[in-house]
């Protein structure tokens, strides 16, 4: 029997689906092997289909990657971040931390790419779509449940606990809340992008109304009031030059879109009022006192007295451990002259401190991770991959620079867009995003986009493209 990655229905092209949905639900299917490593199946899936592919390559066939030549540069920028993060290993304070980041480095950007590998047409990318879909509407229904029965998974860190907390299948609100931002995007815009039927779009209606819900009772400030309204302001930007005129000044379009807005508004506060007894309430009022906190404190931490103290504007002292957090991991990229202190090294750095920021070490900042962890360089060639690749979703996204893609294309396009754009602000929520799968699984969704959306341009030569619809499995 043939073992041929290329067929969209292909044996690996199924191992790739099912890597993708354990990819979501992390380490909610897993063994403990050792305190600190997990045997998931996401992780059994992802080796066995790279096992797989290096065979398939070594012994049967040349890899098939000339369509991925579109994404050469973030491929190179990719291998690059590798090879820097080997080669930091030699100044690395902890070398053992260092290679343990580096292989969830290279697992992530592995992850990354077999999404343009595997996705070579609208077929293969409607098949991922689905299966994010139906796997995170697993996540967002469980979420629900999970708010109102108070089980919480194994993977959570209130397992066994009669905590009013909601974190499905992650280990803490933060990582849930961010994973929900990432997915709204394509919930929302796949309302009136896509065509489908009353079943098809009330799914999609349901989802959002989960999704909205769970992201309120995360108490989630960074991603309920900035990352979402940020996505938001974005999408009204961009909605005049990716909707049709005719469709976009149709009044009943608007009304139609009202009342869905209001509905699910309603729904969502009626579903939060009643539903949840927690306090993420008044965590959630006090968002607009992070600036005040960050007020309180100093940008010289050799002035900072060492005591803790509840933040003016929130009443805690969350925000004020991440701003020394932060204000420690720049001084330690000062110390390593702007080259970083190695892969992995901010926790082994901040060791010094942990009884100073209340036993934390992360420095809970993606893009600080980052800079600190791998220097400026590598820093910089990141924002500047990231805005190229935002660049090219917009001009996939729009109508008049990409009349010829399809209705599917362009909707993932401005969804990836959107989600991305909505992530410089979450990326700020979670403790770190090394191995935090939905953005590293989003990132590569963006690439496949790109890929068969710029190659729909350079096909049709500028014939529009057929509708795209929602399927009715």
């Amino acid at each position: 029997m043939r073992l041929f990655p290329y067929s969209d229905k292909g044996h690996l092209q199924t191992l790739f689906v099912i890597m993708v949905a354990f990819a979501l639900l992390g380490p909610t299917f897993g063994i403990p092997v050792t305190p600190n490593f997990k045997l998931t199946l996401f992780r059994v899936t992802f080796f066995v289909l790279l096992g797989l592919l290096l065979f398939q390559w070594a012994f049967r066939h040349r890899p098939e990657i000339v369509h991925m030549s579109r994404i050469r540069s973030h491929v190179g920028f990719f291998a690059f971040w590798l090879a820097y993060s080997a080669v930091s290993l030699t100044w690395a304070l902890d070398p053992g931390l260092g290679v343990r980041y580096t292989i969830f480095l290279f697992m992530m950007i592995t992850l990354c790419l077999t999404f343009p590998f595997f996705i070579r047409s609208e077929e293969s990318l409607w098949r991922i779509f689905r299966t994010v879909f139906w796997t995170s509407f697993v996540i967002v229904a469980y979420g629900v449940f999970e708010s109102v029965t108070r089980i919480h998974l194994p993977s959570s860190r209130y397992w066994g606990q009669d905590a009013a907390s909601v974190t499905s299948v992650f280990t803490n609100q933060n990582d849930l809340a961010t994973a929900i931002t990432l997915l709204l995007p394509f919930l929302g815009l796949a309302l009136y992008s896509l065509r489908g039927g009353l079943r098809q779009k009330g799914m999609v209606y349901l989802a959002i109304v989960f999704a909205l819900y769970c992201l309120l009772v995360t108490g989630s400030r960074g991603n309920t009031f900035f990352a979402l309204p940020l996505m938001i302001v974005a999408w009204l930007a961009t909605l005049p030059f990716t909707v049709p005129r005719e469709k976009l000044l149709s009044w009943r379009n608007w009304l139609k879109g009202a009342g869905v807005v209001i509905s699910i508004a309603l729904i969502v506060g009626f579903m939060y009022m009643v539903l949840f007894d927690g306090a993420t309430r008044g965590k959630l009022a006090t968002s607009f006192g992070i600036l005040l906190d960050i007020q309180g404190t100093t940008w010289n931490v050799d002035e900072w007295n060492g005591q803790l103290e509840a933040g003016a504007g929130t009443q805690g002292l969350s925000i004020v451990i991440r701003w020394y957090l932060l204000m420690y991991g720049l001084r330690f990229l000062r110390e390593s002259h702007f080259m970083g202190v190695g892969a992995g090294n901010v926790e082994a750095r901040m060791e010094a401190y942990r009884e100073l920021l209340d036993n934390k070490v992360n420095i809970h900042n993606w893009w600080a991770e980052i800079l600190v962890n791998f220097g400026v360089i590598v820093f910089a060639l990141y924002v500047v991959f990231y805005v190229l690749l935002l660049w090219r979703l917009w001009k996939l996204a729009r109508l008049k620079t990409s009349p010829q893609v399809s209705p599917l294309v362009r909707w993932g396009a401005h969804s990836s867009m959107l989600a991305l754009i909505g992530y410089l602000f979450g990326g700020m929520v979670p403790s770190t995003a090394i191995h935090f799968t939905p953005m590293w699984i989003v990132y590569g969704i963006a690439l496949a986009v790109v890929v068969v959306g710029e190659h729909q341009k350079a096909c049709r030569n500028g014939t529009d493209g057929g509708p795209a619809t929602l399927p009715d499995r």
